[in-house]
């Protein structure tokens, strides 16, 4: 079992503000920088949390940057410890360089030592040969990539810069006893540690199985 303490967060992409709900309910973390390209849809967050104390964009962690995520990562000099990424899927114009092998090396390069990141694979939205050309890209540039499944036909990408190993499991099930994090994970399923496992697809050799010789995803 594998956890990364996260202290520095970023989220590409806002979207309806799940995950940036779920950075401020994560014990630990000091500051989170959510960026987004439209400042329509971060202006849409009060119709989605009605409740002003569950909004994410009012928490005092939160920093908020209307611009686009491959420019924020090249001129940043923060290092974060998780960079999360939820952009529009493939198809939509522009959106392919989010998935690019040198968007997912720009990722890399602002992650601490240690630090993960997370990539939401939308397959529903993709035909084979684009999958597997995003897996490429991305395990081209992450020597330890992972896939994970989420719900439906939406999976997860993991990679880190040097993740440094395991934990305790008291550690790893103290997420559990955090009200917030235990009231979310039993609403998707998951109620105990255990069954984290079980979304687990496989190790960065069963990606690069799966991907065979399929070409990176690149900018060009």
């Amino acid at each position: 079992v594998y956890y990364v303490f996260v202290t520095w967060a970023m989220s590409i992409g806002y979207g309806v503000g799940n995950t940036a709900k779920a950075l401020i309910d994560t014990p630990g973390v000091k500051s989170i920088d959510v960026v987004d390209l439209s400042q329509d849809i971060l202006s849409m967050s009060p119709t989605v949390f009605p409740d002003a104390r569950e909004q994410p964009l009012r928490d005092p962690r939160m920093h908020v940057h209307v611009e686009d995520g491959r420019y924020f990562l090249l001129v940043s000099e923060q290092e974060f410890d998780l960079i999360t990424g939820e952009p529009p899927p493939p198809g939509i114009a522009g959106v392919e360089n989010l998935y690019s092998r040198e968007y997912f090396q720009l990722m890399r390069d602002r992650l601490a030592d240690g630090g993960v990141v997370t990539y939401w694979l939308p397959l529903s939205d993709l035909s084979d040969v684009s999958a597997r050309s995003i897996l490429r890209a991305f395990c081209d540039v992450f020597d330890d990539c992972s896939l994970w499944n989420g719900s439906g036909t939406n999976l997860m990408i993991v990679g880190s810069r040097g993740l440094p190993g395991g934990v305790s499991e008291k550690v790893f099930r103290a997420q559990w006893s955090t009200p917030s994090i235990a009231a979310e994970m039993e609403r998707l399923g998951v109620e105990r540690p255990e069954q984290l496992g079980a979304l687990f697809i496989g190790d960065a050799t069963f990606v690069r199985s799966l991907v065979g010789n399929a070409a990176p995803l690149t900018n060009d």
